[in-house]
């Protein structure tokens, strides 16, 4: 394969508006995602899109289709099942389940994942760690108690179903007052079944084959306390660590851009949740990519000098 135009990482919602764009301004691009399927963190989620002006998709599943499907009707394509292994954002290489790839840009639309804390017990899995499980296994814990960790919408939005199946819901955050939007926060805090503990962190999950306790740590000290599932929603961390070093980055290792959505190598873009001051939103990360590549094509006419 010659050198491309353009070079998409990640076929979330940014990285599929980028795609498309690209595919209308005829350049020469391909798009690469290391899951099985299109779709990033839509795939994920099960709530109705609502935010994003003439789009209204009642799952974040039913969205990642629409947007793949119109990347198909342009002529375009997924290359699933690829997982990028090096990046050189200077020279515009990408090396992918072994095949090197070099573009004249690069668009980094990686997204973010469910941060992790760490901790003694914590697990990828269903009631043993970070995210969203409500709506996918909510019916595992109904009748019983469960734990939630964050203070964002996300916890909060959790903490609210699990509380309409299950007796007791202990729902945790370490600041002293929630980031949530206040029609999350008001039914909350009126909801009888769920207890709300500020300034309180989460330090262990305890139970081998199914959770049993977790060990908290508030105001009063460390506690241990008898659930049946912790649901971490503390937040995403990006998925830049192929750049780090490249490019600048905030102290988290969200990709700083300009209103372009350039980072600091010349060659490499950024779009979407792994982006600095990023919206975390559907409508956003839409919006980026189609100015990211935008901005491209423009740079491509004008003939601008790039390093070699």
């Amino acid at each position: 394969m010659g050198e491309l135009d353009l070079i998409i990482l990640g076929a979330g919602p940014a990285g599929l508006s980028a795609a498309v764009v690209a595919e209308v301004l005829k350049l020469r691009s391909i798009t690469l995602d290391a899951g099985n399927e299109p779709g990033g963190q839509l795939l994920r989620n099960p709530a109705a899109i609502r935010d994003c002006a003439g789009i209204d998709s009642p799952s974040g599943m039913t969205l990642a289709s629409k947007l793949h499907e119109h990347l198909t009707r342009l002529g375009g394509e997924v290359k699933t099942g690829r997982r990028v292994t090096r990046v050189d954002a200077a020279r515009g290489e990408v090396e992918a389940s072994g095949e090197l790839l070099r573009a004249r840009f690069l668009l980094l639309a990686t997204g973010a994942r469910a941060r992790t804390l760490n901790i003694p017990g914590e697990r990828d899995e269903p009631g043993r760690g970070p995210g969203q499980a409500a709506r996918s296994h909510g019916h595992l814990f109904q009748g019983k108690t469960v734990l939630v960790v964050g203070g964002g919408d996300l916890a909060l939005e959790e903490a609210l179903l699990f509380s309409e199946i299950c007796d007791r819901v202990l729902l945790i955050h370490r600041g002293s007052r929630f980031r949530a939007r206040p029609d999350f926060r008001a039914p909350v805090e009126a909801s009888p079944r769920i207890e709300v503990h500020m300034n309180t962190a989460l330090l262990a999950i305890e139970g081998e084959d199914k959770v049993k306790a977790a060990l908290i740590e508030g105001p009063r000290g460390v506690s241990r306390v008898e659930v049946a599932g912790v649901f971490v929603c503390a937040g995403i961390a990006p998925h830049s660590e192929l750049l780090r070093g490249q490019i600048d980055m905030d102290p988290l290792g969200y990709v700083i851009t300009d209103v372009r959505q350039r980072t600091s190598a010349p060659r490499l873009y950024a779009a979407g949740d792994v982006c600095a001051h990023s919206a975390w939103s559907v409508a956003a990360a839409i919006g980026q990519g189609a100015a990211a590549v935008k901005d491209m094509e423009r740079r491509i006419c004008m003939a601008d000098e790039l390093p070699p």
